[in-house]
């Protein structure tokens, strides 16, 4: 079922939506040490989106089938990093296997090392570090960098030659799971590296689409496909997703007829959030940690209405629940997103 429609046209014209190019750097993007994030994921994806400006990227048909909580942290509260990736300033982890490091620069976005079920138990740094993303990053940037590294991988020492190049190649309004989000900028990473060891000739061929919106470290959309070949043998090709927003394949006219339909905006936000409730009976509206912590509760007035209108301002930057809750006992809940 084709679910790529436009979100103007179903919601019926966002009022006050701000519509403006995005950019992307150092001190628009720089992470804060301690920051999670709770990620859907999912082993396919149906399309990457349109490429051009001012476009609509609708990702109903994103079904997620798992999930994972990313932290970021300053690299320097990790004696591994400190020891073994002196470069990086932050990492990011999943507390397991799937751990990169970062080096965030005025110029740009570089991964300098990693863990992984390829790489070993112990970080790997790179002496040449990877291009990821260049600053400040605006629609049609472009870029290339040729790596040609050393580094001590499982099998003993180790080369690393190959390209990356870049592009911001779309811009626009981002749906899914009944967030939306305007101005995020979609960015196509091409990767192709082969590390050489005594034992082995590993090449990876990958591309990677990132969706970032500004003032949010983390990317909202990433999906990624990755070919490998081992020793020159057969191809292995496979794809992953990981979304913020709920679990995904919810676009609007497919709501629970028994959900309280309200559409937060902006999302994400650093001040005021209009819920949009309409004329519904919403007596109780509240906000929750992904950990089910209410955080910031609104109750009806003695005339029985609430305002719909939050100043979430006071709280950290994260990922929360706004739950509504009508006199006869039905509730919806949106995800936002509060810079």
């Amino acid at each position: 079922m084709n679910r790529n429609y436009t979100l103007v046209a179903a919601l019926g014209l966002l009022s006050g939506t701000i519509v403006a190019q995005p950019t992307i750097d150092l001190a628009n993007n720089q992470p804060v040490s301690g920051q999670e994030f709770v990620l859907q994921t999912a082993t396919t994806w149906p399309w990457e989106g349109p490429t051009g400006a001012a476009v609509d990227f609708n990702f109903w048909d994103l079904f997620a089938t798992g999930n994972r909580n990313y932290r970021l942290f300053d690299a320097a509260l990790s004696s591994a990093a400190v020891t073994n990736v002196p470069t990086a300033n932050f990492m990011s982890t999943d507390g397991g296997q799937d751990t990169l490091y970062w080096n965030y620069t005025i110029n740009g976005l570089y991964l300098v090392g990693s863990r992984s079920a390829l790489e070993g138990t112990l970080p790997v740094n790179f002496s040449d570090p990877l291009l990821e993303l260049e600053y400040p990053c605006t629609y049609q940037t472009a870029w290339t960098d040729n790596v040609a590294a050393n580094f001590n991988s499982p099998a003993g020492p180790a080369t690393r030659t190959g390209t990356v190049t870049g592009i911001a190649d779309a811009w626009g309004h981002f749906n899914i799971s009944l967030s939306q989000i305007p101005n995020v900028l979609r960015v196509k990473v091409h990767k192709d590296i082969t590390d050489v060891s005594a034992f082995a000739t590993l090449n990876r061929v990958s591309d990677t689409w990132y969706f970032y919106s500004e003032n949010y470290p983390w990317p909202i959309l990433k999906l990624v496909s990755e070919t490998l070949i081992l020793n020159g043998g057969s191809p292995s090709t496979t794809k992953s997703a990981q979304w913020m927003f709920g679990p995904g394949g919810v676009s609007v006219g497919e709501v629970d007829p028994n959900d309280i339909t309200f559409t937060p905006y902006p999302n994400p936000t650093n001040g005021l959030l209009d819920l949009n409730v309409g004329d519904s009976d919403v007596r109780t509206v509240e906000v929750l940690t992904t950990t089910g912590q209410v955080v910031l509760q609104q109750r009806a007035t003695t005339a029985g209405v609430v305002s719909g209108i939050l100043d979430v301002s006071g709280l950290a930057s994260g990922v929360y629940q706004v739950r509504l809750t009508q006199a006869d006992g039905r509730q919806g809940t949106r995800r936002i997103v509060v810079q």
